[in-house]
């Protein structure tokens, strides 16, 4: 019976995943350092440069919930493991 009670736990503790919470840069500036817990729901970390004139470069990265599109000459990658748009 114990034997049962045991592995029904583990069982139960595997499969909720217990909370696991991404961990992303997060600032609006190409060299960066700022890191953010993700709030839930949000399983991506993205990097994204956006080209708003000739020569005016945008960048931002942080969490999302799923990867952003973009507009054209805009760039993004998308991960999604632990500070994983660097």
């Amino acid at each position: 019976m114990k034997t049962l009670l045991l592995t029904l736990v583990v069982v139960t503790i595997v499969c909720l995943d217990l909370g696991y919470t991404l961990t992303c840069l997060n600032c609006p500036e190409m060299f960066c350092g700022k890191f953010q817990t993700c709030r839930n729901g949000e399983k991506i970390c993205f990097k994204m440069l956006q080209q708003r004139r000739p020569f005016s470069l945008r960048y931002i990265r942080g969490c999302a919930a799923t990867c952003p599109g973009t507009k054209p000459r805009d760039m993004v990658e998308c991960c999604n493991t632990d500070r994983c748009n660097r």
